[in-house]
């Protein structure tokens, strides 16, 4: 919700001294939070796996609210890829879940480890002054819902965070009379955001609003993954990685870009009268007009008499 933020700046060490030695404590810990990986694994996808959904799925049904729907904005928002147990290096090989504990700031969405982990570095966050935050299963803003929840910790509660969800939801969809349109302006009420927002949950959809999508447990990794590989198209990283370092060589280089010169040369090549020869001083457009005349005047003469 909201994701577009302002930059993360994360310059703790400008901080005056007498920030306190809590705060710096925090900080730490957060930088230790991020410096860390998280582990890709089966453990970690079965334990967190029913964290968001089973919450999600709860105000699906308390909230009358269509079948799959707050599921799959939950992914477009916090959703989270792990690899298959196997550890196939395959982009396609794996299942997506909504990560509880994802922080996003400045367009860059962060997973961390655990609840701790993720109110510790908010709160770092907020130290350094950083207002535009989304949290949670959900991605919460909360600069733009000051009042969604009474502390950082209450923002990471997965029931908390998807029943403030679910009731913003309800409200665009009063406003909107669309589930889809809804689910855009849960993210932006920009048109253009809103419509690529729109397309994006709606093939998640596709695979939220599968029957055994959410049932008593959530699909193994190798149900999610046969589900995923006919729904979803999962992007090509290799293929993608060769793009940007050919654009990046192009541009380091010059080589493959046009100046603006050379597009406006280019552009009045095309026009009338490029290719015309004019005397100095004089623009095209006026040997163009001249010559026009001429033969208009030449095409009277010789068509009248």
């Amino acid at each position: 919700m909201m994701m577009y933020a302002t930059p993360l700046l994360r310059l703790a060490y400008t901080r005056p001294i007498m920030a306190g030695l809590a705060v710096g404590m925090v900080l730490l810990l957060a930088d230790r939070a991020l410096s860390a990986p998280i582990p890709n694994s089966t453990q970690v996808f079965e334990k967190e796996a029913k964290t968001c959904a089973s919450a999600i799925h709860r105000q699906e049904r308390t909230k009358a609210i269509p079948h799959g729907l707050l599921q799959a904005i939950s992914l477009a928002e916090s959703g989270r890829w792990f690899a298959n147990a196997q550890g196939v290096s395959d982009a396609s090989e794996g299942a997506i879940i909504a990560w509880p504990w994802t922080v996003t700031t400045g367009g860059e969405g962060h997973f961390l480890p655990n609840r701790a982990d993720a109110v510790a570095f908010v709160k770092s966050l907020q130290a350094d002054g950083v207002e535009n935050i989304d949290v949670g299963c959900m991605q919460i803003n909360l600069k733009y819902h000051p009042k969604a929840f009474t502390s950082i910790e209450q923002a990471f509660d997965a029931h908390t965070n998807a029943a403030y969800a679910a009731n913003f939801l309800k409200t665009r969809h009063a406003a909107a009379k669309s589930w889809i349109q809804a689910a855009g302006d849960y993210h932006s009420i920009t048109p253009q955001l809103n419509q690529a927002y729109r397309l994006k949950v709606r093939k998640l959809w596709n695979l939220t609003s599968n029957a055994d999508f959410l049932t008593a447990r959530v699909p193994q990794a190798s149900t999610m993954r046969t589900a995923q590989r006919s729904k979803i198209a999962q992007p090509d990283i290799a293929l993608t990685q060769r793009f940007n370092k050919a654009f990046k060589n192009r541009r380091s280089t010059g080589t493959g870009f046009n100046t603006g010169q050379e597009i406006a040369n280019r552009i009045n090549a095309l026009k009338p009268g490029a290719n015309l020869t004019r005397p100095t001083g004089q623009s095209r457009e006026e040997t163009f007009a001249q010559r026009r005349q001429a033969q208009l005047a030449q095409w009277r003469s010789t068509t009248i008499n």
